[in-house]
């Protein structure tokens, strides 16, 4: 006893739509890695998503009317292709939105940190009518370390400053800073914080 099984043949994919789509869904590659690395030195950094929105929306404009070409056309196999720009996409977005870079590049510079909190009045800059100076704490550039009465040590990120204040607090008292519309903080453990 045989089955028939009744397939539709489709046409194969044409090697230009191929090359097309490989380029979409390269530079949908590279956009979304490019977000998740310049993630790595800050936890939430708008200035960046506004520089890659506009970049990333070329590859997922010409990655759509391919993925529509391809279900009128019916291609066979196109979905392997077509599936990629949407994965990296959601990938990037709930990396970045659980703070997933920021905590790792926070994670390879974490001893270096707490070495440069314990010497704060050293590396304090901007007292005595002298300028703020940069300093370079691990993956981090702070445009100004500032210490405070109780042992505690604010770290401002140099990144977009003075448009931009963000960076780490380190609160050895055991204080808890208490977010507001202006000033968001994440907890990263222990005595740090970060705030935006």
């Amino acid at each position: 006893m045989t089955t028939e099984v009744s397939d539709r043949v489709r046409s194969p994919l044409p090697t230009a739509w191929k090359a097309v789509m490989s380029v979409a869904v390269v530079a949908t590659f590279l956009c979304c890695a490019w977000r998740v690395w310049a993630s790595v030195p800050v936890f939430d950094d708008d200035e960046v998503v506004l520089f890659v929105a506009p970049v990333l929306a070329v590859p997922v404009l010409v990655w759509l009317v391919l993925v529509i070409i391809a279900g009128v056309k019916k291609y066979a196999k196109w979905w392997r292709w077509g599936l990629l720009v949407p994965v990296f996409i959601i990938a990037t977005i709930v990396l970045s939105g659980l703070y997933v870079p920021g905590r790792i590049g926070w994670l390879m510079t974490r001893g270096e940190m707490d070495r440069a909190a314990a010497r704060c009045d050293a590396l304090e800059s901007g007292r005595f009518g002298v300028p703020y100076k940069s300093e370079t704490i691990g993956n981090y550039e702070f445009h100004h370390i500032i210490g405070g009465p109780r042992g505690d040590c604010k770290f401002s990120l140099a990144r977009y400053y003075p448009g931009a204040t963000s960076g780490f607090m380190y609160l050895p008292d055991g204080q808890i800073p208490t977010s507001t519309i202006d000033t968001r903080y994440v907890h990263l453990g222990g005595y740090w914080y970060y705030f935006r």
